[in-house]
């Protein structure tokens, strides 16, 4: 019997593409959307987070949950609304997940839901964090923590719980590298701020396989850091996607002063970024098919 996927946040460029991903790995994909898309080509059941609604049918015969819903964080300025917003789309809709899970017999395996590199903080320090370290302070830090904490509830319904800490998603269509190339391709590309802060990052290809392995991998638990193995700082980043793109880097570094005027506090996932360990995740077998920045941005961009 085909083993069943239901993915939220599957109408999201990240969640199409793992649909597509999982369909070809020969699982059943349906979806939890807001709006049902007649153009839709995966089964599409209805949730409404602030209704607390959610058709009880999407859970009740799905082997495996993949939770990817969450209100984009770099999307908008951070009003007190927003960042409302962002908090309530990802421990509400966690919650109304873990509600209905509990009030319906159910076969679910598995439960993965995204989570954020900023788990830890968005800071720039030497040190390199793992899964046990403590989550950060700040706006970003208490996010990430609650978005797991709301997730965690369903350990207490002995289902298999895993909370992925995903770094920036490098991807063709959409995600950062599209905005990011943007400035490059009119000859604007610059290092931000003193290009120290550290980017984490991962492929979309290896985000979809550490995905499918935590599905199947029942040592699985807990939080993973799903970032490539290789360290990389802003001015390395820079340097590596304008040579990607054939450009070079001639103006001078942008200032923090001047991200902060125009983005306001989310200026602070461009001007900081800690360090984080994967070594947890490759203890589980994994093997990354592209560790290296110029590998996976050669794809998209070459």
């Amino acid at each position: 019997m085909t083993a069943k996927v239901l993915v939220t946040g599957g109408t999201g460029s990240i969640g199409r593409l793992l649909c597509n991903f999982l369909t070809e790995k020969g699982y059943e994909v349906s979806v939890l959307s807001r709006s049902r898309s007649a153009n839709s080509k995966y089964k599409t059941y209805l949730w409404n987070y602030k209704e607390d609604f959610i058709e009880e049918e999407a859970i009740l015969n799905c082997d495996y949950i993949v939770h990817m819903a969450g209100a984009g964080i770099a999307d908008k300025r951070w009003t007190s609304q927003r960042k409302k917003e962002i908090i309530d789309s990802r421990v509400q809709t966690s919650t109304l997940l873990y509600k209905t899970l509990s009030n319906h017999k159910n076969k679910v395996k598995c439960f993965i839901s995204a989570s954020g590199a900023g788990y830890y903080g968005q800071l720039t320090s030497d040190k390199t964090f793992v899964e046990t370290d403590l989550p950060g302070t700040d706006f970003i830090g208490q996010t990430c923590q609650q978005w797991e904490d709301s997730v965690n509830q369903i350990k207490t319904l002995k289902i298999r719980t895993v909370n992925l800490r995903i770094g920036m998603v490098l991807m063709k269509n959409g995600g950062a590298i599209e905005k990011m190339a943007k400035p490059f391709e009119l000859g604007l590309g610059t290092v931000l701020g003193n290009g120290n802060q550290i980017i984490p990052w991962i492929h979309v290809n290896d985000l979809q396989r550490i995905i499918l392995q935590a599905m199947v991998n029942e040592d699985m638990n807990g939080p993973y850091n799903s970032c490539s193995p290789e360290i990389t700082n802003n001015l390395e980043f820079t340097k590596t996607l304008a040579n990607s793109l054939h450009k070079k880097l001639w103006l001078p570094h942008t200032p923090v002063w001047v991200l902060k005027i125009i983005l306001g506090q989310r200026s602070i996932l461009l001007t900081d970024g800690s360090k984080l360990s994967s070594k947890k995740l490759l203890s589980t077998g994994f093997v990354f098919n592209y560790p290296g920045l110029q590998d996976a941005l050669s794809e998209f961009l070459a």
